[in-house]
């Protein structure tokens, strides 16, 4: 590999790790918000963490990796999604 393709590769790498702890911790104010009844801003934090974990599944894509971690963590979402809208519809 020549060295401005590791120096890239790095980069690139730093961003997705980047990417993916910002993810995470708007999963887990999500779900603290859940937990304490406030769905909009549950809502809200789970839409900025899928936009988190999109991009960084996009470098993943990138860099030809697998992204099992941040397709674990774009599950949680999606599950933390769901149940969001379970109990919303069942208080209508």
């Amino acid at each position: 590999m020549f060295p401005h393709e590791v120096k890239k590769s790095e980069m690139l790498n730093s961003e997705k790790r980047a990417l993916r702890a910002k993810a995470e911790q708007k999963k887990k104010m999500a779900h603290k918000k859940f937990l304490s009844g406030d769905l909009r801003g549950a809502l809200d934090d789970l839409k900025e963490a899928r936009l988190y974990i999109q991009k960084a599944l996009r470098l993943v894509r990138s860099l030809g990796e697998r992204g099992s971690a941040e397709r674990t963590i774009q599950d949680d979402i999606e599950n933390l999604w769901r149940r969001i809208l379970n109990n919303n519809s069942s208080r209508v």
